[in-house]
């Protein structure tokens, strides 16, 4: 009878897709779906048998919740059951009414059909009616992930057997991603439904990947009774580690916990705010002093500036003032729009459109591998290889900005280097064993860790507090399922228990030292930023102390030691030197035991220190002239009090208010003559083609045959040892072919007039200042706007554009307002603290 059944089973479904296509040739009917009966008819015999041992549900309504999922789980059986036996053309036969036993009614005969499949173990009968369109549209509102039968023999019956594979984990090259998200908006509004969202991970190789699924179950069920019955399927589809959260149209958000915490950030706000209100208020009714041009906190004015008339009498009431004027935003207004004075000895304003090109190059880096590595893309084939964007040429432009931090790290390294030599210039007994260990070395690592920490804290009390009740209720908002083993989260990679935990290491500069770097994880380039520059001031010592060629060979002996310690790493550990694949598997530990390690990145950060010192050298012999063009002599001069701060990340001072000078500033557009053109545009020349070949060259490690072939040391299409030494050397690299070029612009070299034009224009220097807030801010802002989405994500090359042009400028436009109540108010009190540190009565602009 069996054998019987499943004949008829598979006659129904001919006749039923027969009829439908002769009726459509009538023109009777459309029904151009129907095709999907056979397909579910077929899949669902083989998944009978499990449905019938499923486990009765402890529920809020066990009855009303376990005789609704019954009913959908076997929706699409009794569908196709319906329409197999609901066919004229198979009932019509004579064979078939023999065989079932019918006496010519048509309803008999479809009656005892319905009760034959029954007794072959399907879900259907003759007292079941068909599916609801209730229950139908919560099939349809679920995500469906596509799934296809792979037959293999059964050792034992010698029969074919079919395996259910999701279509994502069946080819042999496919991308293994899975996100099938349904329709949230219409499942939840579509009357007693809820929405599901299922996380797990998926397995395929070396890769253990996110997977997010859409259900659309009925209302009456609880989150635990969707999550047991999801289990069935999940197992079928491969997934492992899963969860499951709930949605409904009625659901309130949960009151405000208010935390200690968020109480403790919103005093902290509210007064950031009213120290701004008083600020400008005693801005507003001070005269502007003669010479100040307009400033008259003394903080911008070498501290000892007041308004006529108004001069407070007694310490406590100057420093009180000072304080509140810090944070006058007419002041911090003019600060931003005020354009530095030029200078006639050595162009650094190149550095400004440098620094501000390079914060954009790493938001348009993280808004395409950020999705990648949190919520994935529906189409995450367009991006990876074997068939992706990343096999393209010009797409590697995208990853290639993970070279911007190198960018950082080498300004980072020359700025310093080069304030530290002109303070020690100024001051020799800074070089004697009590003047550095009391007051160079103490006062620089103070200013900066000032400098850096102070917006750096506001961010991180921010992110901790109340960034997470921003997006509540979004449906990715509490997701945390993540790609490869330095995936991210939504909220999760912002608010998180790391940060919580180990807060004090992210305030400390230690947290890829601690391995607390899950805490706001794009901060470890300023752990490493801090750790290369405790360094920098013993590099200073031993040069100026120990002599020229000493210093060479100890920054040399470091710079190769790196290079060799990448080498020996990724070579023992078999590691793709690639932050994208290499990052992606579940076992990659790229990220963590090489990319954000202070002393494998500390390649450009010492060829930056080489470059300060190059530079100064050719300043102290008077050959600023060689390349130029002509024959002027330049002395040693200190950095503008904005560029000498930098440290790549935004106004950062590196010493004491008084390391800096001010000296006028030139910008040349013209050409220039001289013997030393021809050297001048070869090294050019190869400045542009040694940053070309570290950022392009990698295209030829994603053309794989598949991507796990791309992921292995053995089986990429680059060699072991090509892998390793890119890995550890193209940081090196790229900052000498960036020292290069810098180094001919700073000396206005022949061919060079269009880079100081474009990069030394005046436009940057208002958003230069911005770039350290814009480096802490713009994953908030990915994360924000990603994981409000209700939809699986595609990539699109115009959605790219679209995107980085929109994130860029809501980045920037809250980095104004956090530079402007917080970052220009603070460094003008840190200012003018370590002017009182020091012995001075004022400070510099920071």
């Amino acid at each position: 009878r069996s054998a019987f059944c499943v004949c008829i089973a598979a006659a129904g479904m001919s006749g039923a897709l027969s009829s439908v296509m002769v009726r459509e040739r009538r023109g009777e009917t459309r029904l151009r779906r129907a095709a999907f009966a056979c397909p579910a008819f077929c899949l669902f015999v083989g998944g009978a048998a499990a449905q019938k041992g499923s486990a009765t549900f402890v529920v809020t309504d066990a009855v009303s919740c376990q005789t609704s999922l019954e009913a959908l789980n076997t929706c699409s059986t009794r569908v196709a059951a319906q329409t197999a036996c609901s066919s004229t053309l198979l009932l019509n036969s004579t064979a078939v009414q023999q065989a079932l036993g019918c006496e010519g009614s048509l309803k008999d005969c479809h009656t005892k059909c319905l009760d034959n499949l029954g007794l072959l173990g399907l879900p259907v009968n003759s007292s079941k009616i068909e599916c609801t369109i209730q229950e139908q549209l919560m099939k349809q509102y679920s995500g469906n992930p596509e799934l296809v039968l792979d037959f293999k023999e059964d050792p034992g019956t010698g029969l074919p057997k079919a395996q259910i594979l999701p279509s994502n984990l069946a080819g042999g090259s496919g991308i293994p991603s899975f996100t099938y998200f349904g329709d949230f908006q219409r499942c939840i509004y579509g009357g007693d439904m809820q929405y599901c969202l299922v996380e797990g991970s998926i397995e395929k190789g070396p890769l253990k990947l996110g997977a997010l699924m859409g259900l659309c179950r009925p209302s009456s069920c609880s989150d635990a009774a969707v999550h047991d019955d999801a289990g069935k399927a999940v197992k079928t589809l491969g997934l492992t580690d899963f969860k499951t959260t709930c949605h409904r149209a009625d659901d309130k958000l949960p009151p405000l916990a208010w935390t200690t915490g968020q109480i403790t950030a919103l005093v902290v706000f509210v007064c950031i705010l009213g120290l701004a209100v008083v600020g400008s208020a005693l801005q507003h009714h001070r005269k502007p002093s003669a010479g100040t041009g307009g400033d008259t906190t003394g903080i911008e004015g070498g501290g000892e500036g007041q308004a006529a008339g108004a001069q407070p009498t007694g310490a406590l009431k100057r420093a009180t003032l000072t304080f509140l004027q810090a944070w006058s935003l007419p002041r911090n207004l003019a600060s931003f729009s005020r354009k530095r004075p030029e200078d006639s000895e050595v162009s650094f304003a190149a550095l400004d459109g440098l620094r501000v090109l390079s914060t954009l190059w790493v938001i348009l880096g993280h808004t395409v591998i950020w999705p990648l590595l949190s919520i994935g893309y529906d189409n995450s084939g367009m991006i990876l290889p074997p068939h992706g964007r990343l096999t393209e040429l010009w797409f590697q432009i995208v990853p290639g900005g993970y070279f911007a931090v190198d960018t950082f790290f080498w300004l980072s390294g020359m700025l310093g280097a080069h304030s530290l030599h002109a303070k020690v210039q100024r001051s020799p007994s800074l070089l004697s064993p009590s003047g550095f260990c009391l007051r160079l070395y103490p006062m620089g690592v103070l200013t900066r860790w000032l400098r850096l920490t102070m917006v750096y804290a506001f961010v991180l009390l921010f992110t901790q507090t109340w960034y997470r009740e921003l997006g509540r209720g979004g449906l990715l908002w509490g997701a945390s399922t993540t790609m490869g083993s330095g995936g991210m989260g939504c909220a999760s990679s912002i608010d998180n228990d790391a940060c919580k935990t180990y807060w004090w290491a992210q305030l400390l500069y230690v947290s890829n030292i601690v391995k607390a770097d899950s805490c706001m994880a794009w901060t470890w380039y300023l752990a490493c930023d801090m750790q290369m520059f405790l360094v920098l001031p013993f590099l200073v010592l031993i040069r100026e102390r120990a002599g020229k060629f000493c210093g060479w060979s100890v920054l040399a002996v470091l710079t190769l030691a790196s290079v060799a310690a990448n080498l020996w790493v990724i070579s023992s550990e078999k590691l793709v030197s690639d932050p994208v694949l290499g990052n992606f598997g579940g076992k990659a530990n790229f990220m963590a035991d090489v990319y954000e390690v202070s002393w494998m990145r500390a390649q450009p950060y010492l060829i930056g220190v080489g470059t300060a010192w190059l530079l100064d050298t050719i300043l102290a012999r008077g050959r600023g002239g060689l390349l130029a063009g002509d024959a002027r002599s330049v002395a040693v001069g200190g950095l503008d009090q904005e560029l000498g701060a930098a440290g790549g990340t935004g106004p950062q001072p590196l010493l004491s208010p008084d390391a800096v000078d001010e000296r006028p500033r030139q910008r040349h557009c013209g050409g220039h003559g001289g013997r030393g053109i021809a050297l001048a545009l070869g090294l050019q020349l190869m400045s542009f083609a040694l940053m070309a070949f570290v950022v392009f060259v990698p295209v030829t490690r994603y053309r794989c045959s598949q991507l796990t072939d791309c992921m292995s040391v053995d089986k990429a299409p680059w060699s072991p040892i090509w892998n390793a030494l890119y890995g550890s050397l193209n940081h090196s690299v790229w900052a000498l072919g960036l020292a290069c070029l810098m180094l001919l612009c700073f000396l206005r070299a022949p061919g060079t007039a269009w880079v100081n034009c474009l990069l030394g224009a005046e436009f940057w220097q208002a958003p230069v200042k911005l770039t350290y807030s814009a480096y802490l801010l713009h994953p908030l802002v990915l994360v924000f706007f990603y994981c409000q989405n209700d939809t699986s994500l595609q990539y699109l090359d115009a959605t790219l554009v679209s995107n980085f042009v929109a994130f860029s400028t809501v980045v920037f436009l809250l980095s104004f307002v956090v530079w402007l109540f917080v970052e220009k108010p603070m460094a003008n009190v840190c200012a003018q603290l370590l002017g009182s540190i020091a012995g001075k009565g004022g400070g510099a602009e920071a």
